[in-house]
C-alpha cells in the first residue's frame, strides 16, 4: 500500500496542481512541495521498516491488472535491497529539486504538474516489478522530462529536447544516416 501512495501521490499532485485556477498558480510550488515532502517522509519511513537480512522483495502489492484469454497483466510493485535506497534517493532529490524551482515564474502550475508527473514514473521506474508496467513508467517519464527542458531548459534547447533520437539510440537505430540532414544527431 505504501508502495502505492509513493508512485500516485505525485501523480494526483500533478492533477491538483493542473485544477488550481490562473490567481492561485504561485500555490502550485507549495503544492508540489507538500507532496514531495510526505513522499520523503513515507520513503524513510519504509527504509527504517526494510529488513536488510531477508531475500527477495519487500513491501510487496501484486494485484491482477487485466486478463485477456491466457495473457495476465499484473500491477506488481515492490523493493528489494538495490531499489530501496534509490527510491530514498529520487524523493530526497524531488524536494531538493522542488525548492530549487521556486524561482519559476513561467508558467508555474505547468511546471510543477511537469516535475510531479516525472517524479511518479521515477518512482514507479524503481518499484514496478511487472516488466510492462515498468515499461509504461519508463516511456510516462519521457514526456514531462521532453517538455521541462523544451521550455523551461537552457542552452541549445533544440537539440536536447529531440525525443525521435533519444528512441532511436535506445532502440539502436542509426538516426545520423538519415537522408534527411534535419534528422541526423
Amino acid at each position: 500500500m505504501e508502495l502505492t501512495i509513493l508512485v500516485f501521490l505525485p501523480a494526483a499532485a500533478a492533477a491538483a496542481i493542473m485544477v488550481l485556477p490562473r490567481s492561485m498558480e504561485q500555490n502550485a510550488k507549495w503544492l508540489a512541495l507538500t507532496a514531495t515532502v510526505a513522499m520523503l517522509a513515507l520513503s524513510v519511513q519504509m527504509f527504517f521498516a526494510f529488513d536488510l537480512n531477508a531475500s527477495g522483495y519487500q513491501m510487496v502489492v501484486d494485484k491482477k491488472w487485466v486478463t485477456i484469454d491466457q495473457f495476465e497483466l499484473r500491477y506488481a510493485l515492490g523493493v528489494d535491497g538495490l531499489s530501496m535506497p534509490l527510491v530514498l534517493l529520487t524523493t530526497c532529490l524531488s524536494v531538493a529539486s522542488v525548492l530549487v524551482s521556486f524561482s519559476i515564474t513561467k508558467r508555474p502550475r505547468a511546471y510543477f504538474a511537469c516535475l510531479m508527473l516525472l517524479v511518479s514514473s521515477v518512482v514507479g521506474v524503481f518499484v514496478s516489478l511487472d516488466f510492462l508496467l515498468f515499461f509504461l513508467f519508463w516511456e510516462l517519464e519521457l514526456f514531462p522530462m521532453f517538455l521541462l527542458i523544451a521550455v523551461w531548459g537552457s542552452g541549445r534547447k533544440e537539440f536536447r529536447y529531440q525525443v525521435r533520437p533519444l528512441h532511436d539510440r535506445r532502440l539502436g537505430l542509426h538516426a545520423r544516416r538519415h537522408p534527411d540532414p534535419r534528422l541526423r544527431w
